[in-house]
């Protein structure tokens, strides 16, 4: 037998939420939506934006979208699209 090695959960590279529940990139970063919710202001097509959180903790954006395509995480809000930086959303 093989000794087991470490389960890394990398989300396919061209996923988004939702309908995903969460993305995990290849540094093993979970991302999600959450619950608070900017109210009328930040409908954005229609849809209401909810706090986008990075392993559980708001990054101080709202999206109502977040999408990996292949080694990047963008979010669609009410400002339009925006790309991880690595520290932040530009």
């Amino acid at each position: 037998m093989l000794p087991e090695l470490e389960q890394l959960h990398e989300t396919l590279a061209y996923v988004s939420v939702p309908p995903a529940l969460t993305i995990t990139d290849e540094s093993n970063t979970v991302w999600t939506l959450g619950f608070n919710s900017t109210g009328e202001r930040g409908v954005s097509r229609g849809e209401f934006c909810y706090d986008v959180l990075r392993n559980g903790m708001p990054v101080g954006e709202f999206a109502n979208r977040i999408e990996r395509r292949g080694k990047h995480i963008r979010i669609f809000g009410p400002q339009g699209w925006k790309r991880w930086t690595g520290r932040s959303f530009l």
